[in-house]
């Protein structure tokens, strides 16, 4: 069988090679489309937990005065403390800065780096399971009382003090001007990681940032995310998020007039990954519809081009298999679907191998969220998606074999049929 399937091969190498060149195309696209999403909301450090937690990324209210109008942005520490803070059925919440911003870090008399800075709570560090190296992160009344600390990546330990060891930890460093003291060194985050990336990690408190509010106090700078026991949770932390929003809107309307639009506000990592405004509630359904339709595209338009071309070569063997079969011949139907799968298999691979140099190759553009000003998703960000797309490599990979011996085993039946007919009149 192996010698009869070289032999095919060698006997028409322009279909033989546009067949596994168009089946690996297709597995490329695919994979690469897959891990691009994927990226998004799969669990990996420091976001492993992504399937356990809730994202409030933005706020919106509104006034009578205002009409139809209405504010959105982030939320205010007023809105963390009042609204995500009290909720017991949750495991644990944290409130940190909407997005990294870019600060000049350096030692006295030094050449001064780029670094992506965010400032955070205590409770930050049991949400996101950050990798410390050495040191441990500020608590709660280190918090509290605002002391100028400092958690940082290897690599900006590195750049700051030449070393990453547990020397660095209690060093001193000027963050745009302002001396901080390094208290722990965790391994380097990727930008993919957009809920807890930064290059340096302070408390909220050694700030300004909380003072940073319009609309009365009840918008701000800030986000938050909430850690669920487990995910079937979700129903009873929204539950009680939904009494909370009831009683925090009652407060203002008896206040000053302000009212909240919820928006259905947490989101799921999924529904936040799909969001673009923070005035639009994010269509999860009508996302996943655009999702399923690429990939059917990217699937069915090369399966039915390669079965089209399968459809020729068994056209080309119906005399072959029709003779094979009236002298009784058991395995001419099983020689050609074992051809065309071994086939795709291999071009199956070459796609999937295809798309993991690519992913790495070309990892800062492909995967480039926008969030950091110093960097950007690195061949080593990527190695714990990889893993994730192994079940939609595999779905991609069978829709193919599938077409090509179904058309195989209906070309084998017509070809004896034709046989049969012939041989009778």
């Amino acid at each position: 069988m192996f010698k009869q399937f070289i032999y095919e091969l060698k006997s028409e190498p322009v279909v033989t090679w546009v067949t596994i060149t168009g089946t690996a195309l297709a597995i490329f696209l695919i994979m690469t489309v897959v891990m691009m999403q994927e990226v998004k909301t799969a669990p990996y450090p420091p976001e492993s937990n992504r399937d356990r937690m809730l994202h409030w990324g933005m706020m919106s209210i509104t006034h009578p005065d205002w009409g139809d109008g209405s504010s959105n942005g982030p939320m205010s520490y007023w809105a963390f403390k009042n609204i995500i803070l009290p909720l017991e059925s949750a495991e644990t919440v944290t409130v940190y800065a909407s997005s990294p911003t870019t600060h000049s870090a350096a030692l006295r008399d030094k050449t001064p780096v780029k670094a992506d800075v965010l400032g955070t709570d205590h409770r930050f560090f049991n949400v996101f399971d950050l990798q410390f190296t050495s040191g441990k992160p500020f608590d709660e009344a280190q918090f509290d009382s605002g002391r100028p600390l400092a958690v940082v990546t290897e690599n900006m330990a590195r750049q700051l003090f030449g070393s990453a060891g547990e020397e660095t930890v209690g060093r001193e460093f000027l963050l745009d001007m302002a001396p901080y003291k390094i208290i722990g060194i965790v391994r380097d985050v990727s930008p993919l990681a957009d809920h807890a990336y930064a290059d340096i990690w302070i408390p909220l408190t050694s700030t300004e940032i909380l003072n940073d509010t319009w609309n009365n106090g009840y918008m701000g700078m800030l986000s938050s995310t909430i850690l669920a026991r487990d995910e079937n949770d979700f129903p009873a932390i929204l539950a009680e998020l939904d009494k909370i929003k009831a009683d925090v809107n009652t407060q203002l309307k008896a206040g000053d007039g302000f009212q909240y639009i919820w928006r259905n506000r947490p989101y799921t990592t999924e529904k936040d990954a799909v969001g673009k405004w923070a005035n639009v509630e994010p269509d999860l359904k009508q996302a996943r519809r655009s999702r399923l339709i690429v990939y059917l595209i990217l699937l069915i338009v090369p399966a039915i081009n390669l079965s089209s071309m399968t459809q020729s070569r068994v056209k080309r063997r119906m005399s072959e298999i029709a003779v094979r079969r009236s002298y009784g011949a058991s395995r001419s139907l099983a020689s050609l679907l074992m051809e065309n799968l071994t086939m795709t298999l291999i071009a199956g691979m070459i796609g999937f191998g295809l798309s993991m140099v690519f992913a790495l190759l070309f990892a800062p553009s492909l995967f480039n969220q926008g969030i950091s000003a110093t960097s950007a998703p690195t061949t080593a960000s990527l190695t714990h998606a990889f893993p994730l797309v192994d079940a939609r490599h595999g779905n991609a990979l069978l829709l193919h074999p599938q077409s090509a011996l179904h058309r195989s085993a209906r070309m084998a039946r017509l070809a004896v049929q034709h046989r049969k007919f012939t041989l009778t009149s």
